[in-house]
């Protein structure tokens, strides 16, 4: 009976859950919500998830770079959510991610165009992360030389670039050396 007085003094101390719908408190990690609209498919949701619960590597043919969550493996730390710079995978209320019989309903798939370079034609990024690069610099204010040349540099795989600061660097010694 004192069980019972308390309880009516101080009020009840569970909630009725599975009869009613729970409210989660403000700052609560529930599960990533993607939004694929946004996604640039820079990967830093996949470099920075220490669970290995977000992938992004290229389709087998190397046409489209797939964004895959598994939220089975999802340890709901938030680090995609910190890292992502566009928003494009924020934390959601969401806690109930239970499924039926197939593991398969816990997958979350996206795929974004790419982007080939333009000096050996090999797939790099995307055309997203390409365009938010170049309307980031369009803020910067540089001169429309400037900014050709830096479309230019956009343009070029990290491979093709190292080859032509080496060629570059090379010609300078071999000028100076004259």
């Amino acid at each position: 009976m004192k069980l019972l007085d308390m309880t009516r003094k101080y009020g009840n101390a569970t909630y009725n859950y599975p009869f009613e719908p729970y409210v989660v408190p403000e700052g609560f990690r529930g599960k990533p919500a993607y939004d694929y609209e946004k996604c640039i498919g820079c990967a830093a949701c996949a470099v920075a998830c220490p669970s290995n619960a977000i992938n992004v590597k290229l389709n087998e043919e190397k046409t489209k770079l797939v964004w895959e969550f598994d939220c089975a493996r999802c340890i709901y730390c938030g680090r995609c959510d910190e890292v992502c710079p566009t928003n494009a995978v924020m934390l959601s209320d969401e806690f109930e991610t239970a499924v039926r019989f197939d593991r398969k309903n816990l997958l979350e798939r996206g795929c974004l165009e790419v982007e080939y370079c333009e000096k050996c034609n090999k797939p790099f990024t995307t055309k997203k992360l390409i365009a938010y690069d170049l309307e980031r610099l369009k803020r910067v204010g540089w001169d429309e030389a400037t900014l050709a040349d830096k479309t230019k540099y956009i343009h070029t795989c990290p491979e093709c670039k190292k080859d032509i600061t080496v060629e570059n660097s090379t010609q300078y010694f071999v000028r100076k050396r004259k």
